[in-house]
């Protein structure tokens, strides 16, 4: 059987651990057996190939790299200094064992720039398309044995060829490259961003559901926007935003293929509702998306007169419903108004009428605070509760096929 192809991160842990050159030994081999048994992968025989460039199986190279720290030490007594991992490794192989006999210096840091530039693209500086498709099958076996779940986003520059038949195709390079740039910074660390193929782009959020992807991918969508708003390119003003569509794992699909088609529908959908846009795969269970709420948002819930409106926080919402928080001793089928946030607050605007569905406690440890499912009389306009209530800042100066 062969081994199990080694991720991104963990072969930048060897790497890392190899450009210390000096480790303690003890220290170095219990970090690869631990490396194995979590990652289940031959840490030692890869950290003997990234070393040396001898493949051995992973017994012969836990016992070879434990050989040529010893061989180490003796260096060390006999020089009486430190000669580092590399330097005893080549000693040892091609002076004692033989079984180098021309080998070669490689500086580490070009070692690991070869490395690495066989899985970045070199326009975007993001992971390229066949680490993409090493990535997410790793993201499935891990979810699959362990059970969290995880999100694809799949993202597309709206009207990108607009810009080369316009500017030409250096300044499209040039977004591309800036674009790549903005993603970088909008997405979390965990997170796997890759070029899946010329302006469109993957996005892996580990451990993320639908919603916490969807924080992600609006993070990007409006990075995109603001900063082609704010400053030309090569020289240009460019107009470029960016639309996406979410699946997640394993509502949506539990295999590779399945999950990129789905989050390529979700995409196609917001392009063809105007661009600009994030959307979430639709659940079975749901008719419409469901958004999180901003923790700024605050909704006005009215009763029946004389009864004061209530103040509200929105968990989520969609077109055809909220769950909100709120005070009260609410009962299932009373009718309700509910005021959603404008800019000139949350008593201006159309009153919403709605329908309590659900009532459950907050888990605040607060009698008096309530968790109310609520249905709309009709669906409301899907751009509105965005621009109102999902991703309202603390201030009042909000903002508010493919191509």
């Amino acid at each position: 059987m062969a081994a199990p192809r080694l991720s991104e991160q963990t072969r930048q842990r060897l790497v890392t651990l190899l450009g210390e050159d000096r480790p303690d030994a003890a220290r170095l081999i219990s970090r690869l057996r631990a490396l194995r048994q979590l990652e289940r992968v031959p840490a030692c025989a890869e950290t003997v190939r990234l070393l040396v460039n001898v493949s051995l199986p992973e017994p012969e190279a836990e016992k070879l790299l434990q050989d040529i720290l010893e061989h180490r030490e003796v260096l060390s007594r006999v020089l009486k200094r430190d000669p580092g991992i590399r330097v005893a490794a080549l000693d040892y192989l091609h002076n004692v064992e033989r079984l180098l006999t021309n080998p070669t210096v490689i500086e580490m840091s070009q070692f690991e720039e070869t490395e690495r530039s066989a899985v970045t693209d070199v326009l975007t500086g993001l992971y390229n398309r066949r680490y993409f498709h090493m990535a997410i099958r790793r993201e499935l076996r891990r979810s699959r044995r362990y059970r969290p779940a995880f999100s694809l986003v799949m993202l597309d520059l709206d009207e990108f060829k607009r810009v080369n038949d316009e500017f030409g195709h250096t300044v499209g390079d040039q977004v591309l490259h800036r674009v790549g740039r903005l993603i970088r910074r909008a997405v979390r660390e965990a997170d796997i961003a890759c070029r899946y193929g010329g302006e469109e782009f993957a996005v892996i959020t580990p451990e993320t559901d639908r919603l916490g992807a969807w924080a992600v991918a609006e993070r990007i969508r409006r990075a995109v926007r603001d900063g082609f708003e704010s400053r030309p390119t090569g020289g240009q003003r460019v107009r470029m935003t960016i639309s996406g569509g979410i699946a997640s794992f394993p509502d949506d699909g539990d295999d590779a293929a399945t999950l990129v088609t789905r989050a390529d529908e979700t995409l196609y959908r917001a392009k063809r509702e105007g661009r600009n846009r994030i959307l979430m795969h639709p659940s079975e269970r749901r008719r419409s998306t469901r958004y999180p709420a901003s923790p700024f948002a605050r909704v006005a819930v009215r009763r029946d007169p004389p009864d004061p409106a209530l103040d509200a926080v929105p968990i989520n919402l969609s077109r055809e419903g909220a769950l909100l928080e709120t005070e009260g001793d609410f009962r299932t089928a009373e009718e309700v108004g509910l005021l959603l946030a404008q800019d000139g607050g949350p008593d201006d605007g159309d009153v919403i009428r709605a329908q309590v569905v659900r009532v459950e406690p907050s888990g605040a440890g607060d009698r008096r605070r309530v968790r109310i499912g609520v249905a709309f009389a009709s669906p409301i306009e899907e751009r509105a509760l965005r621009e109102t209530i999902v991703w309202r800042p603390a201030t009042r100066a909000a903002r508010g096929g493919r191509s």
